[in-house]
């Protein structure tokens, strides 16, 4: 199951953030902070950093009092020792630990050194998030969380003008729009295929522009540049305490002495990285994984360094070098004012940089899967976050009020969390500190609603976190009420699952009618959880409809158990009639017992589904790389008959459980008025006595997938999103900037899935919705396949030094999950909307669904909206929290849909904020760049003269348009796919309280 055994009990602490340390306007170096460099010899870059992974092998404490905590102070102390140096501070989560130790002298001593350009910020986000994994709201709140607390504590200086995401295995499309729309001139990484890095060196093209997305043009286009060899310093020099490079010694009448010995060999390594880059600037990273522990050691061979190439002037090709101190924004600004001197045209990106090889075997695929149970955590406690920081914001809270979970969710962003790389004790302190924060926002909503509602008792809202596994306290009583909160600004439905104890239950809405239900049996038997754990399972599932939920506000339902003696769940054999209702139905196969077919929005198309695994390489598959078997590389079937019983034959919904093993199991769901099909899967436990599985030893890993098999010709072509915003043209076997050979033909072809995969044909298509990240493919025509849960006997000797084989309640971690399957015309004919139009109205439902509270009270007002209108179904209100001391709101609105994806719903779109929320008044609103941080007026980028702006100047993406803007007009017109960011200026009203 994808919550764990984890504490539920909080820590409370202080959720306020640090208050401002500055008190007046800074003057900020800027660009003039940087050294000079030479139009007519090498510019050779020395960039000092450490690369301090927010929790790896240690947890993030272990590693901020063990190391992280002592390289910033020692480089902070000797940096102040030679005004030429320079460092980079990236990872904002350690600054923040790090800051709340100095006292009022040291902070003065950093905020210095920020704004005379010798110490810089990159990045700036709580974590080094990954890319592949991750869900662009979350990315986006983990920016400015980070970037929020810099601006507080070291003022506008600290703004980062670069993107520095030198250690995640491959890079996305959309991290590179987020970036660019955050205002940051640049993206620097390391990690790019084998055949991809050996082309762009020998082509020169290591330095690119990159089109972030195929919507919003100019906004979205970044320069990026590629790192020569990961991000250590050069062979033979390291300095730091863990290096054994030889120190440079520039007494000529030591015997040590090798001052020019060394310039020399630094210079050959010059000469092999300058070859790779366009123009006559290179970067080179001094530094590495907690490196910088013994600054002053650093600082001095570079210092002797520098001044050796000074003295003996070495050149390559006749022409000087210029070895200097420098940042990645410095690197950025020489670029750029080269190429536009000498008119020089640099290669442009529109795809991504997935799935990252580094050999023809060994590809990183697995990380999209790994961990499944953190991945599904992460999007669970994402809804909540969201859930509370618009209560908290509308109950008139200051900013901070969740801030543990805000920081939790920091963490989990980063490349070696949600992707599930790190060793199973780090990931279960991320889970703790997740759970932590869970906690405390849900008494901060308690709270929040207690005072928007004036309720004369604390409501004391209560959530289930294990409800998936039928573990709820708080419905484990004959009569109790929930309230279900919609977090969408539209009005919504959902079907809602409540454990229940067995017995007949009334269910009535706000009205006090009585609602239909239907009771089921909990999907497989749990009891192992309850001899661990001491947690009852209850034995039942409730469904209900809750419709009609009001656009960000809630109902509240009222249950009681009118007889402790239920009806028995009849089960019966699945034959080849229809499932379903009406409209939308499945067929099975009376004899293999697998789907056959989907009826659903007008159309019939033959599918088959079913469970299968991959057998694991001894020598490959691990926590980051998925390497089938090579002597069974294909998915391999369980070998036993399928058993399929229909279990549920409701007016709501119709339940076939499908049974390969006792530990992979399925149940197809068919709501009746649902544009989906849902595929909720349980995998696990695979353990060392899965023998049976083809009579496989028990050494060999089991990676399992979901694999759906349609009519449709495809030609190997498929669609994937990249983190849950533009979809992605996919082809097998191929990549767009470099020539693919195929001698990894499954994982070769795995792409990461944040939400929705698909494959079509020119009339039809077919989608698969996920409920957290997953890798998959279309290995075959009108196919896709994901993967679900994977257990590796053996690591893949990329540094986590542990196999992927999950425990928890002293077995085999078990995994649940659901697939929600859509299909139909491409076109118009769905309810007139496109598929793409449908297919984005489910994964924004099942991304943010309503939560479910439990309360004891009794709520005067059952039934209420926060919004005195809904928002249009192609906007979705991103971001509400408040941004100040209740005074103000941070609000992005977002076009949910691409251009051309529906002749309708991808129009530009015009919402009017005035007298929107009911309990607030805005009074004005100033955009902002994407992070919140920087207002658009003081967000200027550097130009790239080969790529014109030539956006319409009528356009909301138009800069110049949205400047024209007065504060005081309060309606916002968005283009297909864009993000508009506001603070508002606000006054918090009552109204609510009727």
């Amino acid at each position: 199951m994808w919550l764990k055994a984890i504490p539920l009990v909080a820590l409370y602490a202080s959720a306020v953030f640090a208050k401002p340390f500055i008190d007046e306007e800074p003057h900020c170096a800027g660009f003039d902070a940087c050294h000079p460099v030479v139009q007519d010899g090498i510019n050779v870059h020395l960039v000092p950093h450490s690369h301090d992974d927010v929790g790896w092998l240690q947890t993030v404490d272990q590693y901020f009092y063990q190391k992280v905590q002592y390289i910033i102070s020692n480089v902070i102390t000797y940096l102040q020792e030679n005004p030429d140096r320079r460092f980079i501070q990236v990872e904002t989560a350690y600054f923040h630990q790090w800051w709340k130790l100095q006292n009022n002298a040291t902070k003065s001593q950093v905020i210095e050194l920020i704004n005379t350009g010798r110490l810089e910020i990159a990045n700036g986000a709580w974590s080094m998030n990954d890319e592949a994994a991750v869900h662009y709201q979350s990315t986006t709140d983990q920016y400015t969380l980070g970037l929020r607390f810099l601006e507080d504590v070291l003022g506008k200086c600290a703004r980062p003008k670069v993107g520095w995401q030198i250690d995640p295995f491959g890079h996305s499309r959309e991290q590179a729009s987020l970036l660019s729309q955050m205002g940051m001139d640049a993206f620097f990484f390391s990690r790019i295929d084998y055949r991809e890095m050996k082309k762009r060196r020998a082509e020169k093209t290591m330095d690119l522009l990159w089109r972030g997305s195929a919507n919003l043009g100019y906004d979205s286009n970044i320069f990026t540049s590629v790192l020569y060899d990961h991000y250590n310093a050069p062979p033979q020099f390291c300095f730091d305490v863990d290096c054994n490079d030889p120190p440079i010694v520039t007494d000529n009448q030591s015997a040590e002495y090798n001052w020019e010995e060394r310039v020399q060999l630094f210079t050959s390594y010059i000469e092999a990285v300058a070859g790779c880059y366009p123009t006559n600037n290179i970067l080179v990273t001094i530094g590495g994984d907690m490196k910088w522990r013994n600054a002053e050691k650093v600082f001095v061979n570079l210092d002797r360094l520098i001044e050796g190439f000074k003295k003996f002037k070495p050149q390559i090709s006749g022409k000087n070098i210029n070895l200097i101190y420098s940042t990645p924004a410095c690197y950025t600004k020489a670029v750029r004012d080269y190429i536009v001197a000498k008119e020089i045209k640099l290669d442009v990106v529109t795809e991504d940089f997935f799935p990252y090889a580094d050999g023809e075997k060994t590809v990183w695929a697995g990380y999209f899967t790994s961990r499944p149970t953190s991945k599904r955590l992460e999007r669970f406690a994402n809804n909540l976050h969201q859930v509370s920081k618009q209560v908290t914001a509308l109950g008139g809270k200051p900013y901070g009020a969740v801030a543990k979970l805000s920081r939790a969710l920091g963490v989990m962003q980063h490349h070696d969390a949600i992707t599930g790389t790190e060793k199973t004790a780090v990931e279960k302190d991320y889970h703790r500190s997740i759970v932590t924060g869970m906690n405390e926002a849900i008494e901060e909503i308690s709270d929040s609603f207690s005072s928007i509602l004036g309720a004369p008792n604390p409501l004391n809202l209560t959530s289930c976190f294990l409800s998936n596994v039928s573990v709820c306290s708080e419905s484990d009583s004959d009569q109790f009420n929930v309230l279900v909160y919609n977090p969408l600004a539209r009005n919504a439905s959902h079907y809602i699952q409540i454990p229940v104890r067995d017995g007949t239950w009334k269910v009535t809405d706000p009205t006090g009618e009585e609602i239909a239900t239907q009771l089921t049996d909990t999907v497989r038997n749990l009891d192992y959880i309850t001899n661990n754990t001491k947690q009852k399972i209850l034995p039942k599932v409730l469904f209900f409809k809750a419709e009609y939920l009001p656009a960000l506000g809630y109902r509240v339902y009222s249950f009681q158990r009118t007889d402790n003696v239920g009806v028995p769940v009849q089960e019966d054999p699945v034959s080849e009639d229809q499932i379903g209702f009406k409209d939308r139905y499945v067929n099975f196969n009376a004899t293999t017992k697998l789907l056959k077919s989907i009826t659903l929005n007008g159309l019939t198309l033959g599918v088959t589904q079913k469970l299968m695994f991959y057998r694991s390489a001894k020598d490959g598959s691990g926590a980051y790389i998925f390497r089938p078997d090579p002597d069974v590389s294909h998915a391999v079937e369980f070998g036993d008959p399928v058993t399929t019983v229909l279990v549920n034959d409701g007016d709501l919904v119709k339940e076939v459980r499908q049974v390969w093993r006792d530990w992979a199991t399925q149940v197809v769901r068919v709501y009746k008025d649902e544009d989906f099909i849902e595929f909720d899967w349980m995998v696990g436990p695979i353990n060392s006595t899965s023998a049976t599985l083809y009579n496989l030893e028990d050494t060999i890993g089991k990676e399992v997938i979901s694999q759906y098999s349609t009519d449709l010709t495809t030609n190997g072509v498929f669609y994937t999103d990249s983190n849950g915003r533009e979809m992605i043209y996919r082809k097998k076997n191929y990549r767009p900037t470099y020539n693919y050979t195929d001698k990894a033909p499954q994982a070769g072809n795995y792409y990461p899935v944040n939400t929705k995969i698909l494959v079509k044909d020119e009339t039809y298509e077919f989608a698969v919705l996920t409920d957290r990240s997953e890798g998959g493919s279309s290995l075959a025509s009108g196919e896709v396949e994901l993967m679900l849960h994977r257990v590796c006997s053996n690591d893949d000797n990329r540094g986590v030094g542990e196999a992927l084989n999950e425990t928890e309640y002293n077995k085999p971690v078990v995994v649940r999950g659901s697939h929600f399957v859509t299909l139909g015309k491409s076109a118009n004919g769905n309810g007139g909307r496109t598929m793409a139009a449908v297919e984005r109205d489910i994964a924004q439902r099942k991304h943010l669904q309503p939560w479910v509270f439990y309360t004891a009270e009794d709520l005067a007002v059952k039934e209420q909206s926060f919004l005195n209108k809904e928002l249009p179904p192609n906007v979705h209100l991103l971001t509400l929290e408040s941004w100040g001391g209740g005074n103000s709101l941070l609000i992005r609105l977002e076009h949910i849909l691409e251009n051309d994806e529906d002749p309708n719903l991808s129009r530009e779109v015009t919402v009017d904020l005035k007298d929107l929320f009911k309990t607030i008044k805005i009074n004005s609103m100033v955009e902002y760049a994407l992070a919140g941080i920087t207002p658009l007026e003081e967000s200027e980028k550097l130009s790239w003269p080969q790529v014109e702006d030539d956006t319409d100047p009528s356009s909301p993406l138009s800069r110049a348009n949205k400047l024209a803007r007065d504060p005081s007009d309060l309606k916002i017109t968005l283009a297909p796919m864009q993000i508009r960011t506001f603070v508002a200026d606000i006054e918090i009203q009552d109204g609510i309280r009727n």
